[in-house]
């Protein structure tokens, strides 16, 4: 009888072993394989900065044509008397357009600049993904 009880207990210990072991295989194949909801993550991010660029994109050419017409108004301005009501008050809306397109540009420096850190990060996770996948 003790026998028995003996085997049972040696049994059931060794059948725990086999479930921890193939437990501890699964959890670190898992955690070794590529997370799709981190690719799915930065898939959207690639995204919505790139929805972003294009539309920086038209802000930026629109701000162009705008900043054309004022050098060409300026020109203007130039080759006349710049006395006058008139005159003052172009120049003050031609100031508050530079104010403006100063603080558009300083937008877009940042915007750059937040874009060139998130490229950096999205490369060392894409190279940290690529040596889990290969096993380096």
């Amino acid at each position: 009888m003790g026998k028995q009880t003996f085997d049972r207990i040696k049994r059931t210990l060794c059948i725990f072993s086999m479930v921890f072991f193939v437990m501890s295989v699964t959890v670190a194949s898992v955690s070794a394989a590529p997370s799709d909801n981190n690719q799915k993550k930065w898939e959207n991010e690639q995204k919505a900065w790139d929805k972003e660029q294009k539309t920086l994109d038209k802000e930026q050419k629109t701000w162009e044509n705008e900043r054309k017409k004022w050098e060409n108004e300026l020109k203007k301005w130039s080759s006349n008397k710049k006395n006058g009501d008139d005159y003052k008050k172009w120049q003050s809306n031609y100031k508050n357009w530079q104010s403006k397109y100063k603080n558009w540009q300083s937008k877009y420096k940042n915007w750059q600049n937040n874009h060139k850190n998130w490229e950096t990060n999205y490369k060392k996770w894409k190279k940290s993904m690529g040596s889990k996948v290969h096993g380096i």
